[in-house]
């Protein structure tokens, strides 16, 4: 059920926008390469997780217990969107999609 995310459109245009904002910033150290390739393996997990859920439903049958189930899927992608935002925002891209930092026009001092 798995697919090789990393062969899609999607993905490269994702990686590499992200690395060119990153070289923008002057962010080129191994460590922030080391980041990106966690936020992008993350990213496949998350498009796995998401596939999941739509081909077998947010409810599963368990054999075991004889009874319908969550699909443990939504669980884990969830907890794969918080590590994702923990290093989108870890890269420093949170600061910039709020503006944080930058001066706004209205703010010049009387």
């Amino acid at each position: 059920m798995s697919r090789d995310w990393t062969r899609t459109k999607e993905y490269r245009e994702l990686r590499d926008g992200l690395a060119d904002n990153l070289e923008a910033r002057g962010l080129v150290e191994p460590v922030y390469q080391e980041l990106l390739r966690r936020y992008m393996e993350l990213w496949c997990e998350f498009k796995d997780l998401t596939q999941d859920i739509r081909a077998r439903g947010v409810c599963v049958w368990d054999e075991k217990r004889g009874m319908l189930v969550e699909n443990r899927s939504l669980t884990i992608r969830h907890q794969t969107s918080q590590k994702m935002i923990d290093i989108y925002n870890a890269l420093g891209f949170r600061e910039l999609s709020t503006g944080a930092g930058r001066a706004s026009p209205d703010d010049d001092e009387l």
